[in-house]
């Protein structure tokens, strides 16, 4: 079930952060070319490069999970032993849903008050709760991973974080 789920999340993620890179790039350079060759400035660029960054930055917390690329003291494992390697792993991973955890519901306190507030963005006047709502789905995104991680952690098998083939030609 885990896994399955976790393909879907692989692809939601892979299309949303590959889409929000194209877009503030492709707005990047419209606005340099408006503002140099047309002498006429976008008023909402910055703003939609800003938010695709932002957006970015917390969907791509769930895939540093799933690929093991999260900052961790590996240092440790050398000098305990393998049980004593696994236990705190499985307190790491812990420490990690629980992290999610705390996303998801401030992150969905921080949606649901600024959306009855009614608050808009200042160029592109859409609701900000739509904006904050990357917060509480990166959590999700985030407890969907490690679960994956404890799963494996728990069963007795070390997480492998699957490849990654970049192909220059």
């Amino acid at each position: 079930m885990i896994t399955w789920l976790n393909r879907i999340v692989d692809l939601i993620e892979n299309t949303l952060v590959t889409g929000l890179i194209m877009t503030a790039t492709l707005v990047a350079i419209a606005q340099v070319i408006a503002r140099y060759v047309f002498n006429n400035s976008l008023y909402w660029s910055e703003e939609v490069i800003l938010y695709s960054l932002i957006t970015m930055s917390f969907l791509t917390m769930g895939m540093g999970v799933r690929y093991a690329s999260h900052i961790s003291v590996e240092a440790l494992y050398a000098f305990v032993s393998p049980r004593a390697t696994t236990l705190l792993q499985i307190g790491a991973t812990c420490l990690g849903l629980i992290f999610a955890g705390v996303l998801i519901w401030y992150g969905g306190k921080l949606v649901v008050n600024t959306s009855r507030m009614g608050q808009l963005s200042p160029a592109l006047r859409i609701p900000v709760g739509y904006i904050y709502s990357v917060i509480p789905i990166s959590g999700g995104f985030m407890v969907l991973r490690y679960l994956l991680v404890l799963q494996d952690l728990v069963a007795g098998r070390s997480y492998a974080p699957p490849q990654v083939d970049i192909k220059t030609s």
